[in-house]
């Protein structure tokens, strides 16, 4: 189930640009970073994301509002892992069940992001369907898989 807070939070980001006054400075938690990424490379910091990646991922990839609200339970359970390829080094690239348009869903995810002075998250940048075929077999072609679901 989807944290309460944060849904709040979304809504009320959203509400804001559909407004006129677009809170893109937000950074909001989304929860832990789950295990399954940290055991795949990303450290153990905070997992969040910004106001502005919100409404890119609402106005922009026309993804729904109920999806964004289930962003953690979403990463927790990824279809596949890919390390995120040149030149975003650091990070992941979540593929989710989730689809959109019949596309599966990625969601990347930067390391350890500084967020002001002294503050370092693993900051979800994206979400979107991907669409085009084969963007699985060209990443796994190019050594990018770190964990899929389906292998043992």
């Amino acid at each position: 189930m989807a944290d309460l807070n944060f849904c709040t939070a979304v809504d009320l980001i959203i509400k804001a640009s559909m407004e006129g006054k677009p809170r893109h400075e937000v950074i909001l938690y989304v929860g832990k970073t789950p295990e399954l990424l940290i055991s795949y490379g990303l450290p153990d910091l905070p997992l969040v994301i910004t106001g502005r990646t919100i409404d890119k991922i609402f106005f922009d990839h026309g993804i729904t509002k109920g999806v964004i609200e289930r962003l953690h339970g979403l990463v927790s359970s990824p279809m596949t892992i890919y390390r995120a390829a040149p030149p975003h080094q650091s990070g992941s690239v979540v593929v989710t069940l989730e689809t959109h348009r019949g596309c599966p869903v990625i969601i990347p995810i930067r390391a350890s992001k500084q967020l002001g002075r002294s503050y370092f998250a693993n900051e979800i940048t994206s979400m979107y369907a991907k669409e085009g075929e084969s963007f699985d077999k060209r990443w796994l072609s190019a050594g990018l898989l770190l964990w899929a679901k389906n292998n043992p």
